[in-house]
């Protein structure tokens, strides 16, 4: 499939910042998404009950679905897993994949006009389509949390309550879930949030977000004392720890006090309307892999080696963690439509969303595809504990959306 050129002019991911969000797309690793705590309110009509959705018809027959991915990130490690292990072919799935190097200014108008039919990576991007009128649906997961704050090793203890933050200057790029979390919370708290670095030297601002290109241009300036702080995710904390000067303060969820979704699937109306039996199984894949992931750690570790090129110690730390290293990512399908709601409460409050009509998203989230890929494994038998323990967190995630 030839890869399509895409034309963003109609679309900036965030507003006034188009070109941050191409650098920030074309690193390694840096399909980032988000979550926040915004109070809004809906109607109890729009709140429809994720445990009543009916069941989807699933074919019996061999059928094909296409993906879109963002270099070998490992991210997507129930997809790499099921890929793996032959679990699409087992499901009558043939997952057509294809690899772009441009980031989401390259795949999400590939989602957005049908060229593709899954995005397993980001929800800002997402969000970001949705308020600027494309009919995107997101239906699924990828991570939950996945954030980490990385400090000189001196200052990683300094941070435990919001008051901590005030004068302090914040390295970030556009497509990462943490500083935006962290945002909301520190503005929630009291806190006024600036720009830019000057912002704070004259107390305009109590705290600054500083954009920067990408990860590794954020770890230069902790280090290098430009900043007193950065959030990276996709496991780069691992990474800008081996340097020696740096450390991991927290992670956004113990300072914000609950979880957050990181990375979703997301899907174009059409993919949706039409593909529906090829999108259960390919959740149902997932699951299978979801599984594996929680009681395979040896196995898991050498296949996403296998994928992704990296060494044991890496893939190791960033998707088990280590003696000296928590893993920030969570893997999970679960597409978490209470927390996209709430978060994108958020991006309208951040400035990052001009349309400010928050119910509009509860139209392109879908729980429908996951539940019926757990109540189908659920209904075969196997691993049914595991799998019954996802429906209960289910449960509670999902009170919006359909």
């Amino acid at each position: 499939m030839a890869l399509h050129n895409p034309n963003l002019s109609r679309r900036s991911f965030i507003v006034g910042s188009a070109t941050a969000a191409m650098a920030a797309g074309a690193g390694i690793a840096l399909a980032g998404c988000a979550s926040g705590g915004s109070s809004a309110s809906v109607s109890a009509s729009a709140q429809a009950s994720s445990s009543a959705a009916p069941a989807l018809e699933i074919s019996s027959e061999m059928e094909e679905l296409n993906a879109v991915l963002l270099g070998k990130d490992s991210k997507i490690a129930c997809i790499i897993i099921a890929n793996q292990r032959g679990y699409y072919d087992d499901e009558n799935l043939v997952l057509n994949t294809q690899v772009v190097s441009g980031g989401f200014p390259e795949a999400m108008p590939m989602l957005s006009d049908g060229t593709v039919d899954v995005l397993p990576f980001g929800s800002i991007p997402t969000c970001t389509y949705v308020g600027q009128g494309d009919d995107l649906v997101i239906f699924g997961g990828t991570v939950t949390n996945g954030s980490e704050c990385v400090t000189l090793i001196e200052n990683k203890d300094k941070y435990k309550t919001a008051e901590d933050f005030k004068g302090k200057k914040i390295a970030c790029f556009r497509m990462e879930t943490g500083h935006m979390v962290m945002k909301s919370w520190l503005r929630q708290q009291g806190l006024k949030i600036g720009k830019s670095a000057e912002e704070v030297d004259d107390g305009s601002a109590d705290v600054a977000f500083i954009l920067l290109e990408g990860m590794q241009a954020e770890v230069a300036a902790v280090e290098n004392g430009e900043v007193d702080m950065c959030f990276v995710n996709s496991g780069y904390g691992y990474v800008a720890t081996q340097g020696g000067k740096c450390a991991i303060a927290f992670q956004p969820q113990d300072m914000i006090g609950h979880e957050f979704p990181c990375c979703r699937q997301s899907t174009n109306r059409k993919a949706f309307e039409e593909k529906k039996s090829q999108l259960v199984k390919f959740e149902i894949a997932n699951l299978r892999a979801m599984y594996d992931i929680a009681n395979d750690k040896e196995g898991i570790i050498k296949d996403i080696m296998e994928y992704s090129g990296q060494p044991e110690d890496y893939v190791e730390a960033i998707t088990y963690g280590n003696d000296t290293y928590v893993a920030a990512m969570q893997f999970e399908m679960d597409p978490r439509t209470s927390d996209v709601y709430e978060f994108y409460g958020d991006m309208i409050a951040n400035g990052d969303i001009e349309n400010n009509d928050q119910s509009v998203i509860l139209e392109h989230m879908d729980t429908t595809i996951y539940k019926t890929a757990l109540d189908t494994l659920i209904e075969r038998g196997d691993n049914k504990d595991f799998y019954e323990g996802l429906v209960a967190k289910f449960e509670k995630n999902n009170t919006m959306g359909v």
